[in-house]
């Protein structure tokens, strides 16, 4: 069964604590939906997802092969960029909150050194919640989540190493961070919204 997000106890040092830990950030966020605009919610999903995702392990793996070839101040940038426009993207995907909750399903070993932690999001009276795997990994004496798998399949790293690719082959680290910049000044501008999935 599933076991409500406040009853699930975890130390913050935990696969299942830094899920929790971002999950019930991201939620206060959107009881706010209406009450604060887009800048306003940016700044506090900004530092919540620093403080949780493995941004530049992300990055790197989604900018792979380049990364590899960029100088410390475009991994700099393009890290900064990458955490922008992620932040900007979560607090554009909802409209308004209807009583959302989040749940911890499940916790899953690999067969490597991730954990993978299933959670659903949706209404209480939601017949058919949505399902958010975290892929979680102790790296330098703590958890971070490294990747989201959204409804069984749709890996957030793998989306943009996709969509990142053919900017790459363009122009390299540098269109990369101009075009993460642009596309978050959309976002924050309201001009555009995040969706599930999307590019």
């Amino acid at each position: 069964c599933l076991l409500p997000l406040t009853s699930v106890k975890a130390a913050p040092d935990s696969a299942v604590g830094v899920v929790r830990d971002f999950q019930a950030g991201v939620l206060e966020v959107l009881k706010k939906v209406k009450t604060m605009d887009v800048q306003g919610r940016f700044g506090l999903v900004a530092p919540l997802t620093k403080q949780n995702m493995h941004l530049t392990l992300m990055v790197a793996t989604a900018s792979s092969p380049y990364w590899r070839g960029g100088s410390e101040t475009q991994k700099a940038n393009l890290v900064k960029a990458f955490h922008r426009m992620g932040a900007s993207s979560i607090v554009t995907l909802f409209d308004e909150y209807d009583g959302e909750v989040f749940r911890i399903w499940r916790t899953r070993k690999t067969s490597g050194p991730t954990v993978l932690v299933d959670t659903k999001i949706g209404n209480p009276k939601d017949q058919d919640p949505t399902e958010v795997t975290y892929v979680t990994a102790k790296i330098q004496g703590r958890w971070w989540i490294i990747d989201v798998i959204v409804a069984g399949g749709i890996s957030e790293v793998k989306v943009r190493k996709n969509e990142f690719s053919a900017v790459l082959q363009k122009g390299g680290l540098d269109e990369l961070i101009s075009v993460l910049n642009a596309r978050s000044d959309r976002l924050l501008s309201g001009k555009e919204k995040a969706v599930v999935g999307s590019k």
